[in-house]
């Protein structure tokens, strides 16, 4: 099933006293940059904001479904679990609203949460009607048309006081292939974020830890990452194999007088391109990702070839979040799919003028 993103709106959560809202369908009719769009939906995002307007928490907020509805790795979402309701608003908890287009058809998902792990309630909409409404407080349904979701037959009263109902029923029931709750299923547990600002971080599509080098020479991929560091990344450099002291393969750089262990010699630009080349092997089974201040250690010229190879992958939903204006011109994405993120308060389209590259 075709499922996208259409909108998603938070507040209560950190720093989004106020709800916010990012719109994926205000799309507009630029005859350039299509294949950032499809069907209506804009495909790549680029959202702007200095330091401290809250980015990050951007992301976090729409990856809290991760956590919501699978046991993909959210160790980032819990770090802090004292730090998730807004410091000034009074409303005692943080809302969560998905809205998916499946297959034509719009589909609601929307909860709040009192604490990172408390659930107050959960509601979920398809084409208008409502499905269920789930009291977690009161442990009843205010609204229950479960039918043809094959969730009627369901005993709710084992159900765990933090287990989202969407969850429990897709856990519990067989859904068919058209199902709305499969596909919102299949979508979030598929889900993608990841940054390279202080290592191997990242949210949604796996668990566990893996070393990439192993993993780039385990899969056979050495002479492809090579092409990818030199055609793509406008690097020159000449990868090959070699046993370390412990016996174990690793990457070297080939030079003239030898060798050099490349984990030691590379840059910082290197390594973060050496992550974004690890999980890009994935991208084809990625719903939706969230490139967190992707260019931190990226060169402007760099910056800009990532963001085009992520506009080959044309199913793949992306945000990209910088604090670099350089990086916000029609020759990297268009108007319509740039976002302008200011105090942590409200997201607004941002015009801009091309821009050479």
């Amino acid at each position: 099933m075709k499922t996208r993103l259409a909108r998603f709106t938070v507040s209560g959560y950190r720093n989004f006293g106020d709800p916010i809202t990012i719109d994926f369908t205000d799309v507009h009719d630029y005859k350039f940059s299509q294949e950032c769009i499809d069907d209506g939906i804009i495909m790549k995002m680029g959202v702007y904001g200095p330091n401290g307007s809250g980015k990050s928490n951007l992301g976090f907020a729409l990856f809290n479904i991760v956590q919501h509805l699978t046991d993909k790795e959210a160790g980032l979402l819990s770090a802090n679990p004292n730090i998730f309701l807004n410091a000034d608003s009074g409303a005692g908890e943080a809302v969560f609203r998905y809205e998916f287009i499946i297959d034509g058809s719009n589909a609601l998902l929307e909860y709040s949460r009192t604490a990172a792990s408390v659930i107050a309630w959960e509601k979920f909409t398809i084409k208008g009607s409502v499905i269920y409404d789930f009291d977690y407080q009161k442990h009843r349904f205010r609204t229950c048309n479960l039918e043809d979701l094959a969730g009627n037959n369901l005993n709710f009263e084992y159900m765990g006081d933090n287990l989202s109902v969407l969850r429990y029923i897709a856990n519990n029931s067989v859904q068919k292939e058209n199902s709305p709750i499969r596909a919102i299923m299949d979508f979030a547990t598929h889900m993608l974020w990841f940054r390279s600002v202080s290592g191997n971080n990242y949210i949604g599509f796996e668990t566990g830890v893996t070393s990439l080098e192993e993993w780039i020479i385990g899969k056979g991929y050495v002479k492809d990452f090579n092409a990818f560091l030199n055609d793509i990344c406008g690097m020159s450099v000449n990868l090959g194999i070699a046993k370390g002291a412990d016996g174990k393969q690793m990457l070297v750089e080939k030079h003239a007088n030898g060798p050099l262990i490349f984990w030691q010699v590379r840059s910082s630009g290197t390594a973060a391109a050496e992550l974004f080349y690890f999980w890009m092997k994935r991208f084809d089974d990625v719903s939706f990702l969230f490139l967190d201040e992707y260019d931190a250690f990226y060169h402007f010229e760099l910056a800009g070839r990532i963001i085009d190879k992520l506009k080959t992958y044309k199913e793949l939903q992306v945000i990209f979040t910088t604090h670099n204006t350089s990086l916000m011109g029609n020759s990297i994405l268009r108007p319509d799919c740039y976002m302008l993120l200011a105090d942590g308060s409200c997201v607004r389209i941002l015009i801009v003028q091309a821009a050479g590259r």
